[in-house]
């Protein structure tokens, strides 16, 4: 007699889901960690980690859970509302199913532990409580204890930091029967390296023991088929078979829940894996967008390779970034439901009571960096851009709303020479945005001190360029200041600066070289301008040549004679 495993669609008893295979498999396997790499558009926040959230949820309930992000200002715009809409398509209701930011109603279980405080948590009806952590300050949540920990853009999560997180995936022994106690759920893209994001996930595939994974999936298949037999006979009301289909259902489910202990499932999969879902057009769309590079990488989720080739900025390092620079104490003033805008108050090292210093570049994309030279350093706080069709209103208006509570209002601008090049007609550049910075819209005042750094200075050669920050970022001139860029703040301009190719120009009378700065990455379509082009970059010329500095730094040309440039006009 043949075995009814399959299934009648018009079953009311059916609740009937779209799922990628991606998602079908990660439900079967069931693991105890998932790590998983996959393309744009595959769902992985609002899909698979929702699912598997309420799973974890309903395996452990009572337990703690620990929901991370490189910061607050990300979990809440990019994985938090994702997440919720996820749950909300699975039919979990706030304020019925769990609450955010408050104390539960007390008719919710309670967590095995009196939680201290409810901001930036969520809590579940069945009495599991997750805290929203935030990476840039992990220690304190490494004091804390977790029976699983989630998080999602893993490609911005720095290792070492998830490595002090660790000692908090500890627990209690009365969820030790679970199999996912003491487990992790990761969920990112593929790690773009050359745009200075974390690839550490893809070291988990050594972690995987692919036979124990096959096992759990055959066993998972089996459990699924009977599940389906036991639906179908008890539409015909065959108690026998029923009787018989339980007992060999609760005899798999103990197969398949012995089969998961300890395991780990790794996967790489990309935005195909969804294609039913996405048809033709997207994909179509979604390559013009990116190019094929960086196509490769998001979508068909090929790891992505370091291009060889002399850098622009010889001696830029991982030293020259800081990732301890957010107060998070300032987003804990946030509800999760509330709109979050990055402030300056909450950056650690700004000094409140002096000027914030600002480079800008113009052009099709305008350009901002912003910081403070505080001792003997340069903090690079802030980044700013604008592309087409919008411009330097803009600017300036993402510039006073990132500072407007900061006491000392006034501006040291340095900007392109260039930027003053129609000064006759009044309507050069930097001018223009001078007075933007200056004055809202309607006419008023916004309390901002303009200073105008620049004028009358001649052309910055991109030579000199190379020369000045070859030796900030050596370190090795005392009288010259440190560089610390916030990697947080900053992604795009450290993109730029990574990318930023030198080219030798050859003088064809007197054969003499010269170093340039390689620009051909700004014709590139405006929407990969911000992280792969040398715009930003710029910014930051104009804002490190001052004459002190200059002045101080070697003035000996530059050999060529041992490069191997990747240009050579």
């Amino acid at each position: 007699m043949s075995r009814k495993t399959s299934v009648n669609l018009n079953d009311n008893r059916i609740e009937k889901r779209f799922a990628t295979w991606i998602r079908i498999v990660v439900d079967l396997i069931s693991p105890k960690n998932l790590w998983l790499v996959a393309g744009r558009g595959t769902s992985k926040t609002s899909d698979i980690l929702a699912e598997r959230f309420i799973d974890v949820c309903y395996d452990m309930p009572g337990a703690y859970f620990a929901l991370v992000a490189d910061t607050y200002v990300n979990a809440k715009k990019n994985i938090l509302d994702a997440l919720l809409e996820g749950l909300g398509r699975k039919g979990w209701i706030e304020g019925i199913h769990y609450v955010i930011d408050e104390a539960p109603p007390a008719h919710f279980d309670k967590p095995y532990k009196a939680p201290q405080q409810y901001k930036h948590t969520i809590s579940v009806f069945n009495g599991c409580f997750i805290n929203i952590v935030s990476m840039d300050q992990p220690s304190g949540a490494a004091g804390n204890s977790y029976q699983h920990i989630f998080g999602d853009e893993t490609k911005y999560l720095q290792f070492d930091k998830i490595k002090k997180l660790t000692p908090a995936l500890r627990g209690y022994k009365k969820f030790a029967n679970s199999v996912y106690y003491c487990g992790n759920t990761f969920t990112t893209d593929m790690p773009n390296v050359s745009e200075g994001e974390h690839d550490w996930i893809l070291d988990r595939e050594k972690e995987m023991d692919a036979d124990q994974c096959q096992q759990i999936l055959r066993v998972g298949l089996v459990l699924n088929d009977l599940k389906i037999e036991l639906m179908n006979e008890e539409r015909v009301g065959n108690k026998i078979k029923i009787n018989n289909l339980k007992k060999q259902i609760d005899r798999w489910e103990k197969r398949w829940i012995k089969a998961r202990k300890n395991s780990t499932f790794f996967k790489v999969v990309s935005s195909y894996a969804n294609a039913d879902f996405l048809n033709v057009d997207w994909f179509h769309d979604t390559y013009n967008a990116l190019g094929a590079e960086e196509f490769k990488t998001a979508v068909g989720a090929f790891p992505s390779k370091l291009k060889k080739g002399l850098q622009f900025y010889v001696n830029l390092g991982e030293h020259h970034f800081y990732n301890d620079g957010i107060v998070t104490e300032y987003y804990k003033n946030f509800s999760v439901k509330e709109e979050w805008k990055e402030s300056s108050q909450a950056q650690k090292y700004i000094y409140h009571s002096k000027p914030i210093d600002i480079g800008v570049d113009f052009g099709n994309m305008c350009s901002m960096v912003t910081g403070q030279e505080i001792g003997n350093t340069i903090y690079l706080f802030k980044e700013f851009f604008t592309l087409p069709p919008h411009g330097m209103r803009e600017l300036a208006n993402q510039f006073l709303e990132f500072y407007k509570d900061h006491k000392k209002k006034e501006i040291n601008f340095y900007y392109d020479r260039s930027g003053n090049a129609y000064a006759q007609i009044k309507r050069d550049f930097a001018t223009e945005l001078e007075g933007y910075l200056k004055y809202r819209v309607d006419g008023t005042s916004t309390g901002w001190k303009v200073n105008m750094m620049n004028k009358g200075q001649a052309t910055i050669l991109q030579e000199e360029e190379y020369n000045l920050m070859k030796n900030i970022m050596s370190g090795e001139n005392p009288k010259l200041p440190r560089l610390k860029m916030c990697v947080f703040g900053c992604r795009n301009l450290r993109s730029s600066m990574e990318k930023a190719k030198t080219k030798i120009s050859v003088n064809r009378q007197t054969g003499q070289k010269t170093i340039h700065k390689d620009k051909s990455s700004e014709k590139l379509p405006f929407q990969k301008l911000p992280m792969l082009s040398t715009n930003l970059s710029d910014a930051a010329k104009y804002f490190f040549f001052r004459p002190d500095w200059v002045k101080l730094s070697s003035q000996k040309s530059v050999s060529t004679s041992s490069m191997a440039p990747e240009v050579v006009d």
